[in-house]
């Protein structure tokens, strides 16, 4: 059961609703189009914020939800891991302008096609979890089309055996773009605040990664693992039944299908990227990424001797190579 739930509809509007103090989840959407959730407060909730599905990610039809100006704090009191403050399960999501606290596990769990995930504040996440991340995304090669982009990530330090992170691309998932992004305090143990497990052809461009245990830290399957990886029954269902990532719509939508499924294992372009005062850059790559004009200040024991607003100002980071990053639009409006 839920505090509120929306199925079969269409064209809603869930505007400045408060629900607090519930023991499972605050708010469920099914079967539905063109929802939009803004300027709601969900927290002190038992399990999850959101749970979201929608869509149809066979033939890329968008489901028309939005999350906007919404905050979701104190949640998975009851139930300490995969509670996540929105769930997601379909095709077509955007999520602007948005702040997700203060968890034992991960913020957001996407699982689908084609979701934006824009302006908003992760912080204080992951607190009791191991292997997780902030936003986890997990094995589905099918999984495409989705883009991190201009939010920003702070105080994410869980884990004791492998580790959190503020983005995690988790088994197989590849050709996402996670961009423009900022990451203060953020990664445990062997992750950095993004790792990519066992994924390809991800781009992870001009971010400011600020005092971390780690830029960008990898989890290299080789070519027999993923070659493996294909052959079970369970990857093949996954693309070949559910979705159809050799159909015309799939390749047209995201060209990098095109490319032999077996080809560029492990492979990830990492690129104008700006670190500054982590203990490492990266972290566990054999040579198999593409790494171009990441730039490390003060990494290892060397002391950050500027602040983080110093490195987001335009001028430094066109010094560095890397585009403005809008800093001072992140996080819901009129909070």
């Amino acid at each position: 059961t839920n505090a509120v739930s929306i199925t079969c509809s269409k064209d809603v509007l869930i505007e400045d609703v408060r629900i607090f103090r519930f023991g499972v989840d605050a708010l469920h959407v099914t079967a539905s189009e063109g929802v939009r959730i803004e300027g709601c407060r969900f927290g002190t909730l038992g399990h999850s914020g959101m749970k979201l599905y929608g869509g149809d990610r066979r033939i890329l039809a968008h489901s028309g939800y939005e999350v906007r100006n919404t905050v979701v704090k104190d949640i998975s009191l009851f139930r300490h891991t995969y509670e996540p403050a929105l769930y997601f399960e379909g095709c077509g999501l955007l999520v602007t302008h948005c702040e997700f606290s203060d968890s034992p596990s991960s913020a957001m769990r996407i699982e689908g096609n084609d979701v934006i995930i824009e302006y908003s504040h992760f912080h204080d996440l992951v607190k009791e979890s191991d292997d997780q991340g902030a936003i986890d995304i997990f094995y589905n090669y099918g999984y495409r089309g989705n883009i991190i982009r201009y939010n920003l990530w702070e105080n994410i330090l869980g884990g004791s055996l492998h580790g959190s992170a503020g983005v995690r691309l988790d088994d197989m998932i590849s050709g996402q773009v996670i961009y423009g992004n900022i990451f203060r305090n953020v990664g445990g143990v062997h992750f950095g605040a993004v790792q990519i497990h066992g994924g390809k052809d991800n781009l992870v461009e001009n971010n400011v990664i600020f005092d971390c245990n780690m830029g960008v830290s990898f989890s290299p399957w080789g070519q027999a693992g993923w070659d493996g990886a294909l052959e079970r029954e369970e990857v093949k269902r996954k693309i070949h039944e559910e979705v159809d990532i050799d159909s015309a719509l799939y390749k047209e939508r995201y060209p990098e299908l095109k490319v032999d499924i077996h080809a560029n294992v492990d492979r990830n372009i990492v690129r104008n990227n700006l670190m500054v005062g982590c203990r490492r850059m990266f972290y566990d790559d054999k040579g198999q990424n593409y790494l171009q004009n990441n730039h490390g200040i003060s990494i290892g024991e060397d002391p950050v001797t500027e602040s983080l607003e110093y490195y987001l100002s335009p001028e430094v980071l066109a010094k560095y190579g890397l585009k403005p990053i809008p800093f001072n639009e992140i996080g819901p409006k009129g909070k």
